[in-house]
């Protein structure tokens, strides 16, 4: 979260819900409510764990963000169709454009509104405006606010550092209108400049980060701490009902200002995706949001044409589609005719984290690295994933610069004999003496239940006892933020695609409650990170990306473990469907064809 985002459920996947008209027709109403020629196009997506928070620049998780991204709107975005993955502008109707030095021009687009809602006058959205964008850079700022996300800007504005430790100083009592960033600066009504401290090819990425979303001032001002319930954005939908534990359901936004891509790769023409080119945003006039936290029941709902989009999980992916060959994959001949497969590499990266505070784990590297040489990751990877996923050699997914491929670096490979005697190194012979060790698990689910057996059995044989806590999202988050925990289960998902994203998860100012919430401290990795965190890609780069691959190997603050292939059932009526990694729920996109 993206954000810098955790990944909300690697072992189960990503899932959106929806409704057949093909095969639900008990009534009119049902039919209608799919898209049906003359009713409301709904869409049906489920969550599968708690959001933290929809405050913009209060939410860190991918639960969070699902929902941030469809109610706000960024300065930036990825394009929906072109691969690499290319920021195109979003709230602004040009890319930046470099001025003097250092300095740049943001542009709004003109005639963008907020969402119709009770903190304007009469209740009617008004337009965005430069005051907008420099308040909601203000309180992604400000420390009162935002405890998690500040590194992704961190050290790049003019003053923003400055700005930040004066809201700490200040408390509550912090105003914005008598404290300013002395890199920001307001031009006119629709137009602004920042001054960035360095030339970095990273300066730009942030504005593409849903902590970064563009909130009104008003609703702030209305409705307080309680803006988590009642999000008032300038994004495709705006929020009908809010039920964390049951159906939040978001609206179509009239007035929403994007329209379809005109332009995308060579093979989107053939695929269909063109063909809404240049139509108004969004699509669908309603998505539906249940809770649910099982995947079984999704896949249900799915088989009987209750849903459009779902994931697939372990036990059903055996029984639905042949693996052709290494990481291609088919559905099987009956499963063929009635719905689409989809797979594609993920931006994201799983692992176990350790938290070094913890005088056990944290204090005995030799007791890291046994565990890094014990666990079956080709195993894990055939058995619990069906194959889907590659196994990690770093902690950069492969679709990102400054991966294995480049670097040539290499994580450990199982060795069983290798790992005992890194157990008895850290004064456990044949397991002795060593404490039954925890690992905090994010989900409930019968799927991480059956993913943390797949571990505990590969550590035994080396005779490393665990055992799982099992907790909802929000536990979870809790306890890991606060570096309360002796392992982890987790991931991180790119907020944008660059390795320096994923290197600052390690970097030790970054400590917790930011992204390092293991408290890894390396002197050696910290002065390499800010050496190559501005860097353009190319060899020198590289070189020092693999010497910090090195230390991740040598000390272990993560046993990484895969990347993962996102793979998916669709119904066949789901139109414009391009599998977004940077966007991971695009529903402004998608249409249902009309029966």
């Amino acid at each position: 979260m993206k954000n810098p985002l955790l990944i909300l459920a690697l072992t189960l996947g990503w899932v959106v819900l929806g409704l057949n008209p093909a095969c639900t027709k008990k009534n009119k109403a049902d039919s209608a409510t799919a898209g049906g020629k003359g009713g409301a196009k709904i869409f049906y997506h489920y969550r599968t764990s708690e959001e933290k928070s929809i405050d913009p620049q209060k939410q860190f998780d991918a639960a969070s963000s699902l929902l941030v991204r469809n109610l706000y709107d960024t300065l930036l975005q990825y394009h929906y169709l072109k691969r690499p993955y290319t920021m195109v502008p979003a709230l602004l109707e040009k890319m930046p454009e470099k001025q003097q030095g250092n300095v740049f021009l943001f542009t709004l687009r003109k005639g963008v509104k907020f969402h119709d809602n009770a903190c304007f006058p009469d209740g009617k959205g008004r337009e965005l405006n430069a005051d907008d964008v420099i308040f909601s850079i203000k309180r992604f700022a400000d420390a009162n606010i935002n405890d998690r996300s500040y590194s992704l800007l961190a050290g790049r504005i003019l003053g923003m550092d400055d700005f930040r430790e004066l809201s700490k100083k200040q408390g509550k009592a912090f105003d914005y209108d008598k404290a300013t960033i002395a890199g920001i600066k307001k031009v006119d009504a629709y137009s602004l400049t920042i001054q960035f401290v360095n030339e970095s090819s990273l300066n730009l990425y942030p504005f593409a980060a849903s902590q970064l979303s563009i909130i009104a001032p008003e609703a702030v001002k209305k409705y307080g701490s309680d803006i988590d319930k009642n999000p008032v954005g300038t994004g495709p939908f705006s929020m009908k009902t809010y039920s964390r534990r049951g159906t939040t359901i978001l609206a179509k936004n009239p007035n929403y200002w994007e329209t379809y891509p005109t332009e995308g790769q060579p093979e989107d023409q053939a695929a269909g995706l063109l063909t809404a080119s240049g139509k108004r945003l969004p699509f669908v006039d309603e998505v539906q949001l249940p809770l649910i936290e099982e995947p079984q029941p999704a896949m249900l709902k799915f088989k009987k044409g209750q849903m459009h989009w779902v994931a697939i999980n372990r036990d059903d992916f055996k029984a639905m589609v042949d693996r052709l060959d290494h990481k291609q994959f088919k559905l099987k001949g009956p499963f063929a005719d009635k719905f689409n497969l989809f797979y594609t590499t993920s931006l994201s990266s799983t692992y176990m984290k350790f938290s070094f505070q913890e005088p056990l784990v944290g204090k005995k590297k030799a007791l890291r690295q046994a565990i890094a040489l014990a666990f079956d990751y080709e195993g894990y990877i055939d058995l619990i994933l069906n194959g889907r996923g590659f196994s990690s050699q770093s902690l950069i997914p492969q679709e990102i610069a400054g991966n294995e491929k480049e670097t040539q670096s290499q994580w450990y490979k199982t060795d069983l004999e290798a790992a005992k005697k890194k157990l008895a190194e850290a004064g456990y012979p044949e397991g002795k003496g060593l404490p039954e060790l925890n690992i905090e698990y994010r989900t409930t689910s019968k799927d991480m239940r059956q993913a943390y057996e797949f571990v505990r059995n590969s550590l035994a044989a080396a005779g490393i006892k665990v055992n799982g806590n099992f907790q909802t999202f929000s536990s979870f988050l809790q306890k890991t933020e606060a570096g309360n925990f002796q392992l982890a289960d987790a991931g991180w998902n790119a907020d944008y695609p660059d390795p320096e994203n994923f290197y600052a998860l390690l970097y030790g100012p970054n400590k917790a409650p930011l992204p390092n919430d293991g408290n890894f401290s390396n002197a050696r990795y910290d002065e390499l990170y800010l050496k190559m965190k501005d860097m353009p890609n190319g060899p020198e780069r590289l070189k020092i990306i693999a010497e910090m691959d090195g230390i991740i190997k040598e000390e272990v603050p993560y046993v990484l473990m895969y990347n993962q292939i996102i793979a998916g059932l669709l119904q066949k009526n789901v139109q414009n469907f391009k599998r977004h990694m940077m966007d991971e729920y695009p529903y402004k996109y998608l249409d249902l064809a009309e029966k």
